[in-house]
């Protein structure tokens, strides 16, 4: 079997933990060693029936799980993408668990609860092929992997999810009321960067491709428009191009010389950025022209006024008048 995907090595031992679980369980008919995606597939799909026939009802629906997708795909960040995730499965209650989002300090929690009547292995198994796919799921939103800093399990027995553990790459403890993970509070404000046109190749093999498929992440210059975006939304000042630099990591002219190679530059990103929110106040809110431009931190109502003339070819009052028309005008 091939036990090495994208450069990253399947956990040792993961591929015979679960024939040895499916061989337990008496499954008839178990799947025959091949490529690691079409064997876990197989397996986890296996195990989640008879999980499921014990708990009285039917597990997710793949197409369920590519409409929730769908539907966190929608939303503007992060937290947003957790609490809509939480409204889908609440509809599917109680097939899909339920999920919920709190904050300890400076790290979110995560917790999903199963609902499981027992807390057997095979079980233990499918619940945590559940957690990784939203660990998945939420970095791939967001463009940057989650990095989890504890996982904790509902199921009482470590060795059970022995080498499942390795996936999470951070301390894993068992026996917790529910499974969940920490990571840091500061990307629930993440701006989702995804685009509907990415969903069908993230869903092809979702959520099964577990190993060797962490959250691709998206280009350094959506990443900046993200940060940008979401401080924007947030009332928040930009941070400078030096500030951003630290964020990632980079030497300033290294982060240059990255948006120059997708055409563009720092200053570019932060017009449309400012463009886009101003567009955004005048068009859904009757604040003043005065208070968009504090919010947007411009220096005075004036210098908002030239900026938005700059870009658009119309001045703020015009440009709202025009926008309230539209949908009148647009009626049948």
């Amino acid at each position: 079997m091939n036990a090495e995907l994208s450069g990253r090595a399947v956990p040792p031992g993961m591929e015979q933990r679960l024939l040895d679980e499916l061989k337990r369980q008496g499954t008839p008919g178990l799947p025959q060693p091949a490529q690691f995606i079409a064997l876990y597939r197989a397996c986890i799909e296996q195990l989640e029936a008879l999980v499921a026939k014990g708990n009285g009802h039917p597990p997710m629906r793949k197409q369920e799980v590519d409409l929730l997708c769908r539907c966190v795909l929608s939303t503007e960040s992060l937290r947003q993408a957790i609490g809509c995730a939480a409204d889908f499965c609440a509809m599917l209650y109680p097939r899909a668990g339920t999920l919920s989002l709190g904050q300890n300090g400076k790290q979110a929690v995560f917790r999903m609860d199963s609902l499981r009547r027992a807390k057997t292995s095979a079980a233990c198994m499918v619940d945590l092929t559940g957690l990784f796919y939203y660990m998945q799921l939420f970095g791939w939103l967001i463009g940057q992997p989650l990095r989890p800093t504890h996982v904790f399990l509902a199921h009482p027995r470590r060795e059970d999810a022995m080498p499942f553990l390795g996936l999470f790459n951070a301390p894993v403890t068992t026996g917790a009321p529910t499974y969940g993970f920490e990571f840091d509070a500061a990307l629930l404000d993440r701006r989702v960067v995804r685009q509907p046109g990415e969903l069908g190749a993230f869903l092809e093999d979702f959520p099964y491709r577990l190993i060797g498929a962490p959250a691709e992440v998206v280009s350094l210059t959506q990443q900046v428009r993200a940060v940008l975006d979401a401080a924007l939304a947030h009332g928040a000042r930009l941070p400078t191009l030096a500030e951003l630099a630290v964020r990632f990591d980079v030497s300033e002219p290294t982060l240059r010389r990255r948006l120059a190679a997708d055409n563009c530059s720092y200053s570019i990103l932060r017009e449309h950025c400012l463009r886009e929110a101003a567009e955004r106040c005048l068009s859904t809110t009757n604040w003043s022209v005065g208070r968009i431009a504090e919010r947007l931190g411009f220096a005075s109502d004036e210098a908002f006024r030239r900026a938005f003339l700059r870009w658009t070819g119309h001045a703020p009052s015009q440009f709202r008048r025009e926008a309230k028309a539209a949908p009148a005008s647009a009626a049948p």
